[in-house]
């Protein structure tokens, strides 16, 4: 095993997000859910679930060849999510990365979160 899969295979530093959406009015209960997990080939997986609360609901796997590129994908489906009424589920956060912040924060704010970053910007 090469250092870079044992790398790999040990990285603890998984992001996972749970989100809730409820509105009694609207009879709405809905959960929403990702998390990136290490696969067995060098590759990284960003699981989504969502549905009824109570309910197992749909999962659904993508598959991205690089850690950054899952993250990216990680970051920009959860801060949507926020702005669509998603809240985070206190009881269920596990997660170490900036990515929950970031997606709190832009979820209380009215600013949207940064499209792009230039090269060399801080």
């Amino acid at each position: 095993m090469s250092s870079a899969t044992a790398q790999h295979a040990l990285a603890t530093d998984w992001p996972r997000m749970m989100l809730r959406r409820v509105d009694p009015t609207r009879n709405m209960s809905r959960f929403w859910s990702a998390q990136l997990q290490p696969s067995l080939f060098e590759e990284v997986l960003l699981v989504r679930n969502w549905g009824r609360i109570g309910f197992r609901g749909q999962e659904k796997s993508y598959w991205f060849s690089t850690r950054q590129a899952a993250l990216a994908a990680f970051n920009k489906i959860t801060v949507a999510k926020c702005r669509r009424g998603y809240t985070p589920d206190e009881e269920c956060r596990t997660t170490s990365s900036a990515a929950y912040d970031r997606a709190v924060g832009y979820a209380h704010r009215s600013e949207a979160p940064p499209r792009h970053q230039e090269a060399g910007a801080a």
